[in-house]
């Protein structure tokens, strides 16, 4: 995998496709994400059908970004921590995420960056030989498909480094050098990711095969960094989006089945990334990262790694609002092995299944769910009125109460000014999106990330126990809510500006 400047055009390179279903307008049909050939790119788009090859290439990219996210979203939340029986030497890099301490070097800074631009890249290559397509609608829908991957990419890019480097074609490595990059501003990167999320809006499809963005979907994302940027008039905007998609999906009865294997790609999901088992190389990997170390296979095939430890906080956040149902499909906080001996230790079992090889789980990873776009729009409503209205009080409690039917409703009582509505919103989301990648985001966007950090810093058990010899962590400032640039990119360009404090 190569920096930003020598992504793509790799002419007599090999880049490696995977076969793909024809695009077809039923949603009972699957993403097919098997790999089947190795491909010269020179010369290689003739027709739609390798059109949708590269772009089932693309789709596959996205493992690479899951990989490695974990580490920069829920590790650096107060969702998880390092195992207080952590090996120092597995561990460091995590736990330096974990304390605010990363250096440029970090090995999880570096993967996630070059997967992000691979799938950059990827994207790329296909909207460069779009034209290939003859067939208008086809065309539309692959071409939406393409912008709404890369806008995924540079969303979480600019949430985690700020400004960063906006490509919008495939190069040579000779042509990346000669252009000199720079990175972009931060609003310049949200003017390019929102551009493309609208476009893709205009083109998508709404019934397409399983597994395949459609139109609510880049709807979805576009509402959400709209709320995110909160540019003029953009907080409108995203209340008027997220409005169109309110009653074209339904939440599941069951939130464990959400995650069930079972019934993946439900009513409630508008867009996850899919994983297959069976030993063909597309398998899960969070099963066996995030089980417990030392469990063999008492819990999960090949042993756990015991990474993305729940923390005490998240643990009695399910416990004191009586949430046993997302808690148990969540996490534990035991396993049993040999001779039926419990150990008493947290872990994440939201991505957890039965398979017969390690790290091939077939659990999808959802990216947004119909509950992400109740809450978004009890966010705008609350955000464009300066305070909660019924309905938006009505759109948390939809979400509240799937989980806890006979629980106490949020009203004007408990959640009725804006600023108490914000923390009712900030609880809800933390709870019903536990380890999806999505609490740390959350805390940006609701301007609650050092408060919410600094006080997790001072009350979590694992920063303030000397026997176990960690360092007490924080408070944390304003320059460490960004990650550094890794340094393989200032190596290779030393006039790129690094990010204040790093």
């Amino acid at each position: 995998m190569r920096t930003i400047h020598t992504i793509l055009k790799r002419t007599g390179l090999s880049l490696s496709l995977v076969a793909a279903t024809c695009f077809v307008s039923s949603c009972e049909d699957q993403l097919d994400l098997r790999p089947i050939s190795e491909v010269e790119e020179g010369g290689f788009y003739q027709n739609a059908q390798d059109i949708n090859q590269a772009l089932i290439a693309t789709y596959n990219s996205l493992h690479g970004l899951m990989e490695h996210e974990w580490a920069l979203t829920e590790i650096r939340s107060d969702n998880t921590t390092i195992t207080p029986s952590a090996s120092v030497a597995r561990h460091t890099t995590v736990r330096d995420l974990d304390r605010f301490v990363v250096n440029p070097l970090n090995e999880y800074v570096e993967n996630y960056w070059r997967a992000a631009y691979r799938t950059i890249a990827l994207s790329n290559d296909v909207l460069d030989h779009i034209e290939v397509v003859a067939d208008p609608t086809l065309r539309g829908q692959y071409e939406g498909e393409a912008r709404f991957m890369r806008a995924l990419a540079y969303f979480n890019l600019v949430r985690l480094w700020g400004g960063v480097f906006i490509t919008e074609n495939s190069m040579t490595g000779e042509e990346a050098i000669g252009k000199n990059y720079q990175r972009s501003t931060e609003a310049e990167v949200y003017a390019f990711l929102l551009n493309d999320l609208e476009l893709a809006t205009g083109m998508l499809q709404t019934n397409v095969a399983k597994g395949r963005v459609t139109k609510w979907a880049a709807q979805a994302l576009w509402a959400k960094a709209l709320l995110t940027a909160k540019g003029p008039g953009d907080v409108e905007k995203a209340e008027s989006l997220l409005r169109e998609i309110v009653g074209k999906y339904n939440l599941q009865s069951s939130y464990a089945s959400v995650f069930s294997i079972s019934n993946e790609y439900s009513s409630e999901i508008l867009f996850a990334v899919r994983y297959t088992s069976g030993n063909v190389g597309l398998g899960s990997p969070f099963a066996n990262l995030f089980g417990p170390d030392n469990s063999e296979n008492y819990v999960v095939t090949g042993d756990g790694e015991e990474y993305n430890y729940p923390t005490e906080s998240i643990t009695n956040a399910f416990i004191d609002e009586g949430d046993a149902a997302r808690k148990e499909a969540s996490m534990a906080q035991s396993w049993v092995g040999k001779s039926g001996k419990v150990t008493n230790i947290n872990f994440v079992t939201k991505f957890l299944s039965k398979f017969a090889v390690a790290e091939d789980a077939e659990n999808d990873w959802p990216i947004l769910r119909y509950s992400d776009v109740l809450l978004l729009l009890a966010e705008a409503i609350n955000e464009n009125n300066g305070a909660p209205t019924e309905e938006a009080i009505g759109y948390l409690n939809q979400v509240h109460r799937r989980a806890m039917p006979g629980s106490e409703p949020y009203s004007a009582m408990n959640a009725g000014n804006y600023y108490d509505f914000v923390l009712a919103l900030a609880k809800e989301r933390r709870l019903e999106f536990a380890f999806e990648n999505q609490r740390w985001f959350d805390l940006l966007r609701l301007g609650l990330a050092k408060s919410v950090m600094n006080t997790h810093f001072q009350t979590e058990p694992y920063y303030n126990n000397p026997d176990q010899g960690f360092f007490a962590t924080g408070p944390i400032s304003d320059w460490q809510l960004v990650l550094p640039i890794p340094q393989f990119e200032l190596d290779v360009n030393p006039r790129i500006t690094q990010n204040i404090g790093y």
